[in-house]
C-alpha cells in the first residue's frame, strides 16, 4: 500500500484549503443550535424532538466506516464536491420539511453528504501532516471545527430570535458552502506532488481485521464516543435550561467555552506534542465530570461565566488530544481510515447524545440530564486510565508508538 513520503512542514497551500472547506460545513452544523426551538415551533411532538435532532448522524455510522476503506488519494476530491452539493440541497430543503417524516428525511441527506465530505476530507488531511507536529495539526483542525460554535450560537440568539427565522439562517449559510466547491476544486491530489507515489490503493478486509484488533485503537474508539454524547446533549439542551432559568442569552455559554477551547488550541497545541496524550485525556475527562454536574448551577449568573471557561478548557484539551492520540497509536498505512472511525465515533456522539438525552430529558427534567452527561465523561475517564496500560505495555514490547 503506497503512501505519500512525510511532509516537512505543516501549513502547505493544500493543508489550508481543507480546513477552510471544514470550517464552512462547521458553520452549516452549529447554525443548528436552536433547532430544538424551531421543532417546537412547527408543533412537533417533543418526543420525537431528540431523534430528529440525532437523525443526522445516522449516515455517518453506515457511510464513513465503508468509506474509511473506499477512499483514496485518488477519489477523495470527488467525494468531497458530491458532500458539500449533498449539504447544500439539504439545506434548501428545510423549508419543504414540516412533518416528522420530512424533517428526519433531510437530516439523514444533509448527514449523508457531511459524512461524505470529513471521511473524504481526512483521507486526504493525513498526507499533509507531519508526524513530530501532530498535536499541533489536530489542534488547529479542532479549532476550525469550533470556531462556527463560538460565533454562530450568539449570532442566532441576537439576530435570529423568532423561531421561523431559523430557515433564513440557513438560506445564509448556502453561500458559504457554494464558495467551498471552488476551494475544492484548487485541491491538487496528493498522488502528484513532487516525491509522491502512485494512489493509496483501498484497505482489504485482511487488513481492517489486523487494525481493529490493536485495543489502543479501539479504546480511544469508545472514548471518542462517550465523549461527543457528552457534548452534543449539553449544546442541543442547555439553551432550553437556562432559558428556563431566566438567563437572555444562553449562547454566551457557548461563545466563552469554544473561545477558551481555541484559546487552549491556538496557545497550548505545541504541548499536546510534549505532555502524555494519554494522561492530558485523562485530566481532561476528570474535569467534565465535575463540570456536567456542576450544569444545574448556572441559573445563578456569575456561576454561569466561570463554568462556561472551565467546561471549554475540558473540551478544548481532550478534542485535540484524542485525534493526535488516534494519529500516533496507529500504523501509518491506517492513520486515514481509523481517524475516519474516530469521525465515525464523533458522529454516533451526534446521535446517542441527542436520542438518549431527549428520553433522559423527558422522564426525568434537565438535572438529571446533566449529571448523564456526567456519568458518560466518568466512563470515559476509566477508559483513558485503561489505555494507559495497553500504551504502555505496546511501549515495553517495542510494537506501539510513544502517545
Amino acid at each position: 500500500m503506497g503512501t505519500m513520503a512525510a511532509p516537512e512542514r505543516l501549513f502547505s497551500r493544500d493543508f489550508i484549503l481543507l480546513n477552510l472547506i471544514f470550517f464552512v460545513a462547521s458553520i452549516a452544523t452549529a447554525i443548528f443550535f436552536q433547532f430544538h426551538r424551531y421543532l417546537s415551533f412547527l408543533g412537533i411532538p417533543e418526543g420525537w424532538s431528540g431523534f430528529i435532532i440525532a437523525a443526522d448522524a445516522i449516515p455517518a455510522l453506515i457511510l464513513q466506516p465503508l468509506l474509511g476503506v473506499f477512499l483514496n488519494n485518488n477519489n477523495a476530491r470527488r467525494w468531497m464536491f458530491g458532500g458539500v452539493t449533498c449539504m447544500i440541497a439539504a439545506l434548501l430543503s428545510y423549508g419543504f420539511a414540516t412533518t416528522v417524516t420530512a424533517l428526519v428525511a433531510v437530516r439523514i441527506f444533509q448527514g449523508a453528504g457531511f459524512a461524505c465530505l470529513i471521511a473524504a476530507m481526512m483521507v486526504l488531511m493525513v498526507n499533509y501532516i507531519p508526524s513530530q507536529k501532530s498535536g499541533t495539526a489536530f489542534g488547529i483542525v479542532s479549532t476550525i471545527r469550533l470556531l462556527p460554535y463560538a460565533l454562530i450560537p450568539p449570532l442566532m440568539s441576537g439576530y435570529f430570535k423568532a423561531p421561523q427565522d431559523f430557515l433564513k439562517a440557513l438560506t445564509y449559510s448556502v453561500l458559504p458552502m457554494v464558495l467551498s466547491l471552488m476551494a475544492v476544486l484548487l485541491l491538487k491530489s496528493p498522488d502528484i506532488l513532487p516525491g509522491g507515489p502512485g494512489p493509496r490503493q483501498s484497505i482489504n478486509k485482511r487488513e481492517l481485521l489486523e487494525d481493529l484488533k490493536d485495543r489502543r485503537v479501539s479504546i480511544v474508539l469508545v472514548i471518542n464516543l462517550l465523549l461527543y454524547s457528552g457534548y452534543t446533549t449539553v449544546f442541543f439542551f442547555l439553551e432550553g435550561y437556562d432559558r428556563k432559568m431566566g438567563i437572555e442569552n444562553p449562547g454566551l455559554f457557548f461563545t466563552i467555552a469554544t473561545m477558551t477551547m481555541i484559546g487552549v488550541r491556538v496557545f497550548g497545541s505545541t504541548l499536546f506534542d510534549k505532555i502524555n496524550k494519554v494522561y492530558l485525556t485523562l485530566c481532561g475527562m476528570a474535569g467534565l465530570v465535575v463540570c456536567y454536574a456542576a450544569l444545574p448551577l448556572t441559573s445563578f449568573y456569575s456561576f454561569f461565566y466561570i463554568l462556561a471557561f472551565f467546561t471549554g478548557l475540558g473540551w478544548g484539551i481532550v478534542m485535540p488530544v484524542l485525534n493526535a492520540l488516534m494519529f500516533e497509536v496507529s500504523v501509518p498505512p491506517f492513520r486515514g481510515l481509523n481517524l475516519n472511525l474516530s469521525l465515525v465515533m464523533m458522529q454516533g456522539g451526534f446521535f446517542v447524545g441527542p436520542f438518549l438525552g431527549g428520553l433522559v430529558h423527558g422522564w426525568w427534567g434537565y438535572n438529571m440530564l446533566f449529571y448523564f452527561c456526567a456519568s458518560l465523561s466518568l466512563l470515559s475517564a476509566a477508559f483513558a486510565w485503561r489505555l494507559s496500560h495497553h500504551v504502555n505495555e505496546g511501549d515495553k514490547s517495542g510494537q506501539g508508538r510513544s502517545a
